[in-house]
């Protein structure tokens, strides 16, 4: 992990210390946790209406609801390693004129998101900096969006990164993501990284932390 006590008001990724819990930074992770998941399936559901899949008779497929966008597994990679992933958006890839390349920019839009809300995020941070205040929870809301803009590149299901695998293997389309895949995907996310947490020794964790450690350093400096 990465944490400069001058710049940066907590580890990235942030982890709940659950022998010590700091109630402001309880309530803040939570926050940036809700934010996070939503703009993250919020956009790959703009993103796949804007591409073709409008799904005017779901009236699921926009509802900024927080709550429902959280999943099981991936409440429990919040936890475990800092990061996690929202409920999958439902989208119909026989819709998109060139269902590939939509897919993959369609999940991609998830990770996008996060970086824009950690952008936003950030400028409210020097704002307030500018002013003299110190505010945590939007320090918290970069710190986990950031996490996910740079932990979902990981091409691995259930993860916004995991879309490249249909686009080079097109006979994976029709049943992607398959809740097999996911299951698997979200159990050995789950395992590897919260090893990398109790062992202390990160590999994979420590390349996407530093990223996510200087891109942090870079929107608040």
């Amino acid at each position: 992990m990465i944490q400069d006590p001058l710049s940066l008001a907590f580890s990235i990724p942030y982890s709940l210390d659950l022998t010590r819990i700091r109630f402001d930074d309880l309530v803040s992770f939570i926050v940036g946790v809700l934010m996070a998941v939503t703009v993250h399936a919020e956009a790959q559901a703009f993103a796949a209406t804007f591409l073709g899949d409008a799904q005017t008779d779901n009236p699921r497929r926009f509802h900024f609801n927080p709550l429902l966008h959280l999943d099981f597994s991936g409440v429990i990679c919040f936890l475990a390693a800092g990061f996690g992933w929202p409920r999958p958006i439902l989208m119909r890839t026989e819709r998109f004129p060139r269902p590939r390349l939509y897919t993959l920019l369609a999940y991609l839009a998830g990770p996008l998101a996060n970086f824009f809300m950690a952008s936003i995020a950030g400028s409210v941070i020097w704002l307030f900096k500018h002013y003299g205040v110190e505010d945590r929870v939007f320090g918290m809301v970069m710190a986990v969006n950031l996490t996910m803009a740079t932990y979902h590149l990981l091409p691995i299901p259930p993860l916004a990164g995991s879309a490249i695998l249909p686009a080079l293997f097109p006979a994976l389309l029709k049943a992607w993501p398959s809740r097999i895949l996911s299951g698997i995907g979200a159990a050995v996310l789950i395992l590897y990284f919260g090893f990398e947490r109790v062992s202390g020794c990160h590999y994979i964790g420590g390349i996407l932390s530093h990223l996510a450690g200087r891109l942090h350093l870079m929107f608040i400096s």
